[in-house]
């Protein structure tokens, strides 16, 4: 299953182009791993860089956005599709340059749900597969061209490259790239299969409306084949001071797949709301990767610690998708089709201690985790870098007051540092005093 989700359309400076070469940057949004109230915050869009440096003898004066002289045209493609539509490509270019260029390179990178008949795959062009979960990406096609093309002179494929949308697709970026003869931005290394079918060649051209650039991205999609973000809940129970199991789960409906191009980023996430006392320590916390399909999911499996401070009861808390990623991610209300079924209840049950415990005074110092008294009120660095419900005094029976997201290890972190930091200083405090007095 493929197709996918991306968010910016037409965009000049294609995030893509990260991808295809070093000379455009990241900036569109794929949808991907799950994670827990503290999770890493996202990450940061890069800024779009359009020049390529001063090398190239072919460059125009003046036209940072021509890689050795060439410009791709404006329009492409039709970018709202349906099933079973069929398109024939006659992609083209116009020399910018202010003398001739030997030869050209087409490439195009294919999203999943536009497909190229493998038989249809001219003998000039190689086909290349690749890994659409680390890559965001699916498919690329490589063609080249042999000529001299002159100086202000447009030029278009003289038959067009053939593609049909499938289900696949609901929402994603198809780019295309023109640059001099042996200079594609980028090729992967191996693995490519060269076509079978006639050879394509470029012809002279009317003047067409070019981008002004070597490289164009447009979001293409079909509405249809949208995809349905869901979570189901889970109960368990474990002791005080030990651990609860529970396994919620994640399903992506429907049939097309979603991507976000911002590296390092996820395509979605998930986040646990949790009562005081308890924390997600480990699991499979949801989907992950660049790039998901419609029809996958898994489970949890989750590890819950539960503090030895907390009372016995029944405590909620609840699984759900973060809703706002923050800059350069989609929001869920932008690639969710039912936001209704986002979020689902996780019922804990905490039971009575097993074994000797710990003086409250003992558990203090061992640990980073509140006292039953603290608990009541989160401290600065907890509510900082956690989500919090509407309450945050846990309750037995159901009784909870409010649910308070997972402060994990982000406060345990900050503790630690703090008590390194203040021992470091009482070790070198001393030495000093001691050098003074002797």
């Amino acid at each position: 299953m493929r197709g996918t989700i991306l968010m910016r359309s037409n965009r000049t400076h294609s995030t893509a182009a990260r991808r295809i070469g070093a000379a455009l940057a990241v900036g569109t949004v794929v949808l991907g791993a799950a994670t827990t109230a503290q999770a890493a915050p996202a990450p940061t869009p890069v800024t779009p860089s359009t020049a390529l440096g001063e090398q190239d003898p072919n460059r125009t004066a003046g036209n940072p956005d021509s890689f050795g002289g060439l410009v791709t045209s404006e329009e492409l493609l039709d970018t709202t599709v349906e099933n079973g539509q069929k398109q024939s490509l006659r992609l083209g270019f116009k020399v910018a340059a202010d003398k001739p260029v030997q030869g050209a390179e087409l490439g195009i990178a294919l999203p999943p749900g536009l497909e190229l008949n493998p038989a249809e795959r001219p003998s000039n062009c190689e086909h290349f597969k690749v890994d659409p979960v680390r890559e965001y990406r699916d498919e690329y096609l490589f063609c080249s061209f042999t000529g001299t093309f002159e100086p202000g002179k447009y030029y278009r494929l003289d038959t067009g490259l053939n593609v049909t949308a499938t289900p696949e697709l609901w929402r994603d970026l198809f780019y295309v790239t023109w640059t001099p003869g042996g200079k594609p931005i980028y090729k992967p290394e191996q693995g490519g299969v060269k076509g079978t079918a006639a050879a394509l060649k470029v012809a002279p051209s009317e003047p067409f409306k070019e981008w002004g650039f070597w490289g164009r991205e447009v979001s293409v999609g079909n509405p249809a084949n949208q995809v349905d973000f869901t979570v189901t809940g889970a109960t368990g129970s474990g002791p005080a001071g030990g651990q609860a199991l529970l396994n919620p789960g994640w399903q992506i409906k429907g049939t097309g797949s979603v991507a976000v191009t911002a590296l390092e980023a996820n395509v979605a996430e998930t986040e646990f709301v949790l009562p005081p006392g308890i924390t997600f320590v480990g699991g499979h916390t949801g989907p992950e990767g660049r790039r998901v399909a419609g029809g996958t999911g898994g489970s949890v499996k989750g590890i819950f610690k539960i503090e030895s401070w907390v009372k016995p009861g029944t405590y909620q808390g609840e699984y759900r998708y973060k809703a706002d990623r923050g800059p350069g991610l989609p929001p869920m209300a932008d690639i969710d089709r039912d936001l209704g079924n986002n979020k689902a209840a996780l019922t804990i049950t905490v039971t009575p201690a097993e074994g000797p415990q710990p003086s409250p005074s003992t558990s203090a110092s061992a640990s980073a985790s509140p006292s039953p008294s603290a608990s009541a009120t989160p401290t600065a660095s907890a509510s900082a870098t956690t989500t919090t419900g509407t309450g945050n005094t846990p309750g037995p029976n159901g009784g909870t007051g409010g649910n308070l997201a997972n402060t994990g290890s982000a406060a345990l972190a900050a503790g630690g540092l703090s008590a390194v930091a203040l021992t470091l200083g009482g070790a070198l405090y001393a030495m000093a005093r001691r050098r003074r007095s002797a």
